[in-house]
């Protein structure tokens, strides 16, 4: 079987405007959403933002209980895992 070499040029400027579209950022909302959902009580999400050339939100303990959360039983870390698949 013969081989076939293909070669992929990506377009920086065009992922940088793509990862800046409202609906990128909505869904990286929704996952961080997600995430907290299935973190729990003691975590929430920040509302996902443009930072430089890409979305990003955040998931946080809301208190000390959420930060024992994570550093004993890794909730939030979980919920990260469980929201890949």
């Amino acid at each position: 079987m013969a081989r076939t070499r293909v070669q992929v040029e990506v377009l920086s400027d065009g992922i940088s405007a793509l990862m800046k579209e409202p609906a990128i950022v909505a869904e990286v909302d929704r996952a961080a959403q997600r995430i907290a959902g299935i973190a729990g009580d003691e975590f929430s999400a920040k509302p996902a933002q443009v930072v430089g050339d890409r979305p990003m939100a955040l998931v946080v303990p809301d208190g000390d209980e959420g930060r024992y959360l994570e550093a004993t039983e890794k909730t939030l870390s979980k919920a990260v895992t469980a929201c890949r698949s």
